[in-house]
């Protein structure tokens, strides 16, 4: 594929699907993404992004480990507007990666 060429695989019953070893799926990050990082302070931080939704499945993981790591969970969030990542531990500065998935 030349750049600027997006390929669509989809099978018989509507299911997208990488056929080839080595193929993944990439997701633009940035201003109102679906997905990104953000950076405990104290335990929290506030994801500013306006495709979060009242019925989003937002998945989180811990990237880059800092001070003392707890388990990240979602704590709030304003359709439309942001979320809240917090830790079950104060101390927590990790890096947090997140990705936003809507429900079907």
């Amino acid at each position: 594929n030349s750049a600027g060429t997006i390929l669509t695989l989809i099978d018989a019953s509507g299911n997208i699907k990488l056929n080839a070893v080595g193929t993944g799926l990439y997701i633009k990050e940035g201003t109102n993404a679906t997905m990104g990082v953000a950076t405990l302070v104290t335990g929290t931080v506030i994801v500013n992004t306006t495709k979060v939704t009242a019925n989003s499945r937002i998945f989180l993981t811990v990237n880059t480990a800092g001070g003392t790591v707890g388990s990240p969970y979602i704590s709030a969030r304003t359709a439309g507007t942001s979320f809240t990542i917090t830790s079950t531990l104060g101390t927590d500065t990790s890096t947090v990666a997140w990705l936003i998935i809507e429900p079907a």
